[in-house]
């Protein structure tokens, strides 16, 4: 009896902490459009009981981590005098972010309830003794639905797949190569937001950026993978037939690709277009789409009976891995804005503009090698670039702020790829069965490699 009343417990306080979250998220959006103290006061009230909640649950590292980077923003924001409007703006100076990595997600709930995922699997099987074709269609469908999906991408194709035996270095290859470029473009990932909202880029100017470098890293990506397949001698692939389970016509499948294409290509136009039209920000429209986009689908589709289990499993399964984001995004924040003006902010700046005055194409290496450095040894991206992006100021470096932007996407791109404790790197590992160093340094070490070459050439050709 005490058992099943510490598991009911425990059951009701991860039910309010979802809550909660899902509370702050919306608050924020109201925020938005109501300019209110009582407002202010109340979402600042949320976060940090939000924070307090998540702490509990998170795992070591962010844990002390995130403790480490509230209390010192709080004791710098304390020594500098401030009033609570300052200290109210640095505890929710991310949660446009944290909003919008929690509630993106739920763009999956209509995709999943499409059947697109059964077409995957489809043509998936008919090139399953092609490794070249095989590594290109799962690098290339990671690329096309990570920038909706997120880590859910990897979540749901190995999901999909797993039954189809693949070897593991197959899958951590074309899982990493192809989620690597979603993180140097998609608006709708955590580190494109975050970098152009500190930068205040609007996504039309670095987008032909992003998007040109990861079409490079995905080509060179595949290149790579076909070299590798040339020179050792892999596990033959196991032979699938198609009868495997019941699949619609070969023209239903077609149907449904295309379907599919539209679907991505009408929420990425829907982003540019709402953001030309309103001048919102775009990490708000993104977080608006999230909610509207599915409740439209259910209501003209007639389909809100299964998608409640899916907004159900929303609530109880992808809410309750958000510990980490979202202490790390409130502490990051707060610990950022207290930086500024201090004398370690100065001197952090000074260094970056000597720097870059010696040499820019030093400064681009240098700030890759710092940010790969820091994230292999357990320091979070969301630190690291949040640190340095609020720290930069590139026309007196000499440059534009796209160009910081993709230099720190470059960055963020191969550190999490490398790190065994970035989130990308433990899903694909945790995946494939393999350590994370197997995933990252031993099959991916070469891409990386040159991910660092082109990156900085690329970089220092657009300056």
């Amino acid at each position: 009896m005490p058992q099943v009343q510490v598991a009911q417990e425990i059951t009701n306080r991860e039910q309010i902490k979802n809550h909660l979250i899902i509370s702050l998220c919306l608050t924020y959006i109201l925020s938005f459009f109501i300019h209110s103290f009582v407002v202010e006061v109340f979402l600042s009230f949320l976060s940090v009981i939000a924070f307090l909640i998540s702490l509990y649950s998170a795992k070591l590292i962010p844990r002390l981590l995130s403790l480490m980077m509230f209390s010192s923003g709080i004791i710098i924001m304390i020594s500098k005098g401030i009033d609570f409007h300052e200290l109210s703006n640095g505890i929710t100076a991310n949660l446009p972010l944290l909003t919008l990595v929690i509630l993106v997600p739920l763009l999956a709930i209509p995709l999943k309830l499409e059947g697109y995922f059964q077409t995957v699997e489809y043509y998936l099987k008919k090139v399953i003794n092609d490794s070249g074709k095989l590594f290109g269609g799962i690098s290339f469908l990671i690329f096309c639905l990570g920038p909706i999906l997120n880590l859910g991408s990897i979540r749901l194709l190995h999901e999909t797949i797993k039954d189809m035996k693949l070897p593991s270095f197959l899958l951590a290859k074309s899982y990493l190569v192809g989620f690597s470029t979603v993180i140097l473009w998609s608006p709708y990932f955590a580190s494109v937001a975050l970098v152009l909202y500190y930068l205040n880029v609007p996504v039309s100017e670095y987008l032909p950026l992003g998007l040109s470098l990861a079409f490079i890293q995905l080509l060179v990506g595949n290149i790579l993978f076909r070299i590798y397949i040339k020179q050792k001698c892999p596990t033959e692939l196991a032979t699938i037939k198609l009868n495997h389970r019941e699949f619609p016509i070969e023209q239903e499948q077609k149907k449904k690709v295309l379907q599919l294409c539209v679907t991505l290509i009408f929420l990425m136009g829907t982003i540019f277009f709402f953001e030309h039209l309103t001048k919102w920000p775009m990490m708000l429209l993104v977080s608006l789409i999230s909610i509207i986009y599915p409740l439209i689908w259910c209501t003209i589709k007639k389909r809100w009976v299964p998608a409640k289990k899916s907004f159900a499993d929303f609530r109880n399964h992808s809410l309750p891995n958000m510990n980490n984001e979202t202490i790390l995004f409130i502490s990051a924040g707060l610990f950022g804005k207290a930086l500024t003006g201090t004398q370690f902010s100065n001197e952090l700046r000074t260094a970056l503009n000597q720097l870059a005055g010696i040499s820019f194409f030093l400064f681009t290496v240098t700030i890759i090698g710092v940010v790969v450095l820091l994230c292999f040894i357990g320091i979070h991206q969301i630190v690291v670039i949040t640190a340095l992006a609020t720290q930069m100021d590139p026309y007196v470096i000499g440059t534009t702020p796209p160009v910081i932007a993709l230099l720190l996407m470059v960055s963020w791109s191969i550190s999490a790829v490398l790190s065994p404790v970035n989130p990308l790197n433990l899903l694909v590992s945790g995946s494939v069965q393999r350590t994370g160093l197997s995933v990252g340094f031993k099959w991916n070490g070469l891409y990386l490699l040159t991910m660092f070459v082109i990156g900085v050439l690329y970089v220092n050709l657009i300056h």
